[in-house]
């Protein structure tokens, strides 16, 4: 018997406009109604996941940074598990060696960059790759709204963050236009030069660096200890390659329509596309009884 759900937000929860359905929310609040307990999993920080939750009266713990923070019902924060200062500045050097890139830090004192116009570029493929239904430009429209969102730093360079003791490095996010020619060599590099990290995506064009402890799987499972619950009483739903960790832990693992191939490999079920209120679907066999009915058939 399912009695957690986590979901992924961006190409999952949210829609084509980033937002979250009418359907989607409600069929969260009927699951909660019902007494089964709710989780957000999403790459995103506190700043940008908040308050999309909130503006539909969710209230549900956060697992963000892809598991390098965690914030309870109450929205106080348990832990950080961020990376140290010299891991960042070894992956900062083996970044610099790509000129297409651009590249992001994520702390606990919000999002630094060197370039707030790369930004919407970046957004603007991650848009269009988890939703293949809009143009490249109605993404850049998009995310030119979306940027006043987030508490986003634009700094000269990352070395006054690098040297700030009281700001906490949690992912550093990296992006580039022409996808995986230019970040799979990267990524190789990063998993052979430097140990303990964890290396994911949630788009073909991006990259996103996290310390191996901190992951979607290693929280939900923490998250779902402290609930008294195993695998098989937890169902997670995500679209990624950061996703990954979750669906492979969770028994009950569900990949949307428009999922990456790394994610429909993982998972046990599917459902339909983020534009199509697939949580709300999913939540929906959940509560009928009839989950068990329709594996993963992609």
């Amino acid at each position: 018997m399912i009695k957690l759900i986590v979901s992924d937000m961006d190409g999952t929860l949210l829609n084509e406009q980033m937002e979250i359905s009418d359907a989607n929310a409600s069929a969260i609040k009927r699951a909660q109604n019902e007494g089964i307990h709710f989780a957000i999993a999403t790459g995103r920080d506190f700043p940008s996941a908040s308050p999309i939750v909130n503006k539909h009266g969710i209230v549900c713990p956060l697992i963000l940074s892809n598991g390098a923070e965690f914030f309870n019902t109450d929205g106080d924060k348990l832990y950080n598990r961020g990376l140290e200062k010299n891991m960042v500045r070894n992956i900062l050097s083996i970044l610099s060696t790509e000129d297409t890139l651009h590249t992001e830090l994520v702390t606990t004192n919000g999002l630094y960059t060197v370039d707030k116009s790369g930004r919407i570029n970046m957004v603007a493929s991650l848009l269009t790759d988890i939703n293949p239904d809009i143009t490249f430009e109605e993404a850049r429209e998009l995310a030119h709204e979306k940027i006043t969102d987030i508490n986003l730093h634009q700094v000269d360079s990352f070395d006054a963050v690098l040297e700030d003791d009281r700001v906490i490095i949690l992912k550093v996010t990296t992006h580039s236009m022409k996808g995986k020619e230019v970040l799979t060599p990267i990524k190789v590099e990063l998993n052979n030069t430097i140990p303990h990290l964890a290396v994911t995506a949630s788009s073909t064009s991006n990259l996103e660096i996290n310390h191996e402890k901190a992951t979607k799987g290693i929280a939900v499972a923490q998250l779902a200890k402290t609930l008294g619950l195993k695998a098989d009483e937890v169902m997670t739903i995500g679209d990624n390659i950061n996703d990954v960790s979750m669906l492979e832990w969770a028994d009950y693992s569900v990949a949307m329509e428009n999922a990456a191939p790394e994610a429909k490999a993982a998972a046990n079920y599917s459902t339909s596309s983020n534009a199509h209120n697939g949580v709300a679907e999913v939540i929906s066999r959940v509560l009928s009884g009839s989950m068990d009915k329709k594996a993963a058939n992609f």
